[in-house]
């Protein structure tokens, strides 16, 4: 399997693309472009981090462009079935593995998360407000529009300061 690492700019003595290309070469000089048709079709791409940390999956290595990281092609049953590249798996050398988060990570994480699901439940409560405000509203928005309100409060008490299982309340 190719493994090309730490991916850095340079300019080639001859390039063979033209001078208004950006170039790589890994830590051992090998040309990105060159070392592309390396790469077998039948293998997935995974690009990480100085870290490990997967930040790029593709089966085609020329949707790749890992300025600043690693690339390591692995076989189809080397990869977990829930792979993702937002952050939650790490290379490790050798193989992927599931990365663990620190408990700040965790706490900002859910932070996050709780922000975002407050944010979605103000946008969809504003027409209805609006709609209630004005006496417009039909008895099925007024509903909708107290299911939200209650989601809000609900989801603005939960404590996201200690535990990583938070159990999220379902939208209504």
């Amino acid at each position: 399997m190719k493994h090309l690492k730490k991916l850095k700019q340079y300019i080639p003595d001859n390039p063979a693309l033209g001078v208004t290309v950006s170039y790589l070469c890994d830590e051992d000089g090998n040309d990105w472009y060159e070392n592309q048709k390396e790469f077998s079709p039948d293998t997935v791409k995974i690009a990480y981090d100085e870290n490990g940390v997967v930040v790029a999956i593709s089966k085609d290595i020329s949707m790749l462009w890992p300025i600043n990281l690693s690339v390591v092609e692995l076989s189809l049953n080397e990869i977990p079935s829930n792979l993702s590249d937002s952050g939650e798996w790490v290379f490790d050398g050798l193989m992927l593995i599931s990365r663990e988060y620190t408990d700040d990570e965790c706490r900002n994480k859910a932070e996050k998360r709780k922000a975002q699901l407050i944010e979605d439940a103000y946008y969809l409560m504003k027409p209805l407000e609006l709609a209630d405000k004005h006496q417009m509203s039909t008895v099925e928005e007024k509903r909708k529009l107290m299911e939200l309100e209650k989601y809000v409060v609900i989801l603005s008490r939960l404590d996201t300061s200690s535990d990583q299982n938070i159990e999220w309340p379902v939208a209504p």
